[in-house]
């Protein structure tokens, strides 16, 4: 994780020497629509894809045994609407690969993946002409799960259909592409109280302390369009 957000950091810092170098009238962060209705031209919609970092986080996470990332994606769409050249409101659709990775009673790896629908409403604020920062609440529906090579039934093991966290992140645009990078922590748990767990461990013990929460690293790239 540490290697994925050095990457970034540098993505942003290069971001404005890179216009500065092709001149005027290149494509910023304002530029999704000169005039549409909007005074900002911060107004658009398009799609957005990337690479997900995902963990569990909580008391009841730190029991698993050689807990570790689970590597996955996440894609969907997004609507932005500005109210002047810095402040806009970024709504998405989602769909995104979370969970984690451990050992399973102490003999062999095993993935938990869930996938998620998720609504994210964020408050987008620019600080340069290229860079901007996104921060705001997000509920997501838990549609499938997989445990190993087998997909599961939500309410057997009971898992929350219903998640919500908080996202905070950073953008840097040139045009109508952009490159981000934001954290993902979620504020519901996984399991619902009073689930018992067997945890993965060499005694395959269970135990019901199910403070359990996703949060999850991500780099995506967007492609804008104006409405």
């Amino acid at each position: 994780m540490k290697k994925a957000v050095f990457v970034f950091a540098l993505a942003l810092a290069a971001a404005p020497a890179v216009r500065a170098q092709q001149g005027p009238g290149v494509g910023s962060s304002t530029d999704y629509a000169a005039s549409d209705g909007t005074e900002s031209r911060n107004t658009g919609f398009g799609i957005k894809g990337g690479y997900n970092l995902a963990s569990i986080q909580g008391a009841g996470a730190d029991l698993f045994t050689n807990r570790d990332n689970l590597k996955d994606f996440h894609a969907g769409v997004y609507g932005q609407f500005g109210f002047n050249n810095f402040a806009s409101l970024m709504v998405e659709l989602l769909y995104s690969r979370k969970g984690y990775r451990t050992d399973y009673l102490g003999t062999a790896t095993r993935d938990t993946r869930l996938d998620y629908l998720e609504l994210p409403i964020l408050f987008v604020g620019n600080l340069t002409e290229t860079l901007s920062i996104h921060v705001g609440p997000q509920v997501s529906l838990l549609t499938n799960v997989r445990d190993g090579d087998a997909t599961v039934s939500l309410s057997d093991r009971g898992y929350n259909s219903l998640d919500y966290g908080a996202i905070a992140g950073a953008e840097a645009r040139l045009g109508f592409a952009k490159l981000g990078a934001r954290f993902d922590w979620s504020l519901g748990k996984i399991y619902k109280d009073g689930t018992v767990l067997q945890y993965n461990s060499k005694s395959g013990a269970t135990v019901a302390d199910n403070n359990i929460r996703n949060q999850v690293f991500q780099v995506y790239l967007g492609l804008g369009f104006k409405h």
